[in-house]
């Protein structure tokens, strides 16, 4: 009887530390308008100042892509920039500014500088597009826009996510990634770790790998709404 009684406990500790959690709202919808969680805006906010906004916006620019698209009604149309501000080896594919523009409004309504270089999805979600983001649909008029960077040494690939909703741009999520799963639109989801372990094979060669022991976490749609969870 003990020893089913300790299995039990022991079973009901894994299936609450095991699993993921229930998920949060990544942002909210307010009289239309999305709003972002602090929380969730985890690097870049430090460079992403209005004057030196302002400055980098002045500098000369290098356009390594820039893409058409538009909301799933077809109503509003943008254009997205990806922007170096010094020509490099790698200015085809590497980028370190984005830029969005609304045609319906004639502004720009989204500028990010990325926390280290950004770079083609590919990178990071080990896919076979060429594109410099991810275009996931919300509902009609409202999308999200995935971006992400470079790995440094030891730490993960940035993740950036802008939703559109019509003439507004807003940046939802903004951390470190180091993609594990990925399944595009319509079942939309990314699950990752934040951290990276050191790790040196019976070859001698060595790596950095996803922590094995660390927390997880996920980002998946639901609706027109995107969910967060970790475990």
């Amino acid at each position: 009887m003990k020893n089913s009684m300790l299995v039990l406990c022991l079973s009901l500790v894994c299936l609450v530390s095991c699993t993921p959690q229930e998920g949060e709202n990544i942002f909210s919808y307010q009289n239309g308008q999305v709003f972002a969680k602090e929380k969730f805006i985890k690097i870049g906010n430090d460079l992403n100042t209005q004057g030196w906004l302002d400055t980098c916006w002045a500098m000369p620019k290098y356009i390594v892509s820039s893409a058409d698209i538009c909301s799933e009604n077809e109503e509003y149309d943008y254009q997205v920039k990806c922007i170096n501000f010094s020509p490099t080896e790698s200015s085809e594919t590497d980028y370190e500014f984005i830029a969005i523009k609304s045609y319906n409004s004639g502004n720009f309504i989204f500028k990010r500088i990325g926390y280290g270089t950004l770079t083609k999805i590919k990178n990071s979600f080990n896919i076979n597009a060429n594109a410099n983001f991810l275009q996931v649909p919300l509902n009609e008029e409202t999308f999200a826009l995935i971006f992400t960077g470079l790995q440094y040494m030891e730490e993960p690939n940035e993740l950036m996510i802008v939703v559109v909703n019509k003439n507004n741009a807003t940046l939802v999520y903004d951390g470190r990634a180091k993609v594990l799963n990925y399944s595009p639109y319509p079942n939309f989801s990314i699950e990752f770790v934040e951290t990276l372990d050191w790790i040196v094979y019976e070859d001698n060669s060595s790596d950095y790998v996803p922590c094995s022991d660390c927390p997880k976490h996920r980002i998946w749609q639901e609706g027109n709404m995107l969910k967060y969870t970790t475990w």
